[in-house]
């Protein structure tokens, strides 16, 4: 049975009754996940009307506690009978959460401590959005390459650019990692570059996610690019997204974008819940020597499918996922490198790194610390270049005002 405490959306208050043992625990352990995954990050457990706890019950606590620890929340409990109170105890667990004994003790405990920075509400029909702005020097773009040689899948080793990681604070392309050619040619494939952290996904058959995170030190590692661009500056605008009920679509996310920033080319980074992903990525590595003669622009015809993994249905559903790249407000105003990097017959260029189940902290404040905890410590599956239409679920985003 739920009984919300606060609207705020990271509160939940959970009434539990009678046994908590191994015959109700897996019922307990549910309707914990619902919550978490429903974006709750304090959970209030109200005991009153439970009678008694075991091992099994104790071991659903725990976990749910481990989870929410690492996103920046936790798990209290309410009104324990002595009892009940006494298997915590006994077990270690009172050094472990925290234990209210009065409505007050919950009242001060979910009371909004008195904000630092003015979050402003953003009219919208499609999602809630709540936009904390700062004034920050203008972003800049690169342009890493080129995708010339794209088509026709001749890239050849004086095609390659390397890029300092401290020169790449967010990136998107296609790259590799290694120290020689020779040795990293046959590697290279969707990548993307979130705070100087990279994730490459090589076009080989059987692949998986190769990176490299810099959680302390001098960030000199080199990356190397076939083609890409990047995008380094400040957030001139941290957006906390909420789209409820409503379909929200990247092409959506990025209209909200547009709509808190004034500015013509913007860098987007976020992290979201996936409702169901649309991308593609590369299934060779367009290198001239891997290329038949002969075969033609690897995007036409015969070629794409052999060519290109496209997602035909919404897939990664309720994963978390971090995106990087940019977006111009009207396309045909835009020049210089930005024109370069955005496809024609779009305004966006967006690469996403797809990571496990797991929940994260949606408090507006604390969007760069949770977009370094997400990328430095939890285990990549994929990255793709990001469609359009693909489906987004809660989030935060921070917007970089590139200019023109």
């Amino acid at each position: 049975m739920n009984d919300p405490l606060s609207p705020a959306q990271t509160v939940e208050r959970l009434l539990l009754t009678g046994r908590i043992d191994s015959i109700t625990s897996r019922e307990i352990e549910t309707l914990f996940r619902n919550a978490v995954m429903a974006g709750k990050r304090l959970i209030v457990a109200d005991m009153t009307e439970v009678s008694y706890v075991s091992s099994a019950g104790l071991r659903v606590f725990l976990s749910v506690q481990k989870e929410l620890k690492k996103a920046g929340g936790e798990v209290c409990f309410f009104g324990c009978a002595s009892a009940v109170y006494s298997i915590f105890e006994i077990s270690g667990f009172t050094k472990i959460f925290r234990f209210l004994a009065s409505e007050t003790d919950v009242t001060g405990l979910l009371a909004s401590p008195p904000a630092e920075t003015e979050i402003k509400e953003v009219p919208s029909d499609r999602a809630a959005l709540r936009v904390l702005s700062r004034s920050v020097p203008a972003g800049s773009l690169a342009l890493i390459g080129s995708e010339e040689k794209l088509p026709s899948a001749s890239y050849g080793k004086e095609d390659v650019i390397s890029v300092r990681a401290a020169d790449a604070r967010f990136a998107a392309g296609f790259a590799a990692l290694g120290h020689t050619f020779e040795d990293y040619k046959g590697y290279f494939g969707e990548a993307i570059v979130i705070d100087g952290n990279i994730f490459v996904y090589p076009a080989l058959r059987r692949s998986a996610v190769d990176f490299i995170v810099h959680t302390e030190g001098e960030m000199d590692t080199v990356y190397h690019f076939l083609h890409g661009f990047s995008f380094a500056g400040d957030f001139a605008h941290i957006v906390s997204f909420d789209p409820g009920d409503n379909l929200f679509t990247l092409d959506a996310l990025v209209e909200s974008a547009h709509a808190v920033s004034s500015s013509p080319v913007i860098g987007i980074t976020a992290i979201f819940e996936s409702k169901g992903l649309f991308g593609m990525r590369l299934k060779k590595i367009p290198l001239e020597e891997t290329h038949g003669p002969g075969e033609g622009d690897i995007f036409s015809g015969k070629n794409f499918p052999e060519w290109v993994d496209y997602s035909i249905e919404a897939e990664d559903i309720y994963n978390l996922v971090v995106i990087a790249g940019i977006s111009a407000r009207q396309r045909d105003r835009i020049t210089g490198d930005a024109d370069r990097a955005i496809p024609r017959e779009g305004r966006t260029h967006m690469h996403a790194v797809v990571f496990d189940k797991k929940p994260f902290n949606r408090m507006i404040n604390n969007f760069p610390n949770e977009l370094r905890r997400i990328v430095t410590g939890m285990e990549p599956q994929r990255v793709i270049h990001l469609m359009g239409r693909s489906n987004i679920g809660p989030g935060l985003m921070g917007i970089v005002e590139i200019g023109g």
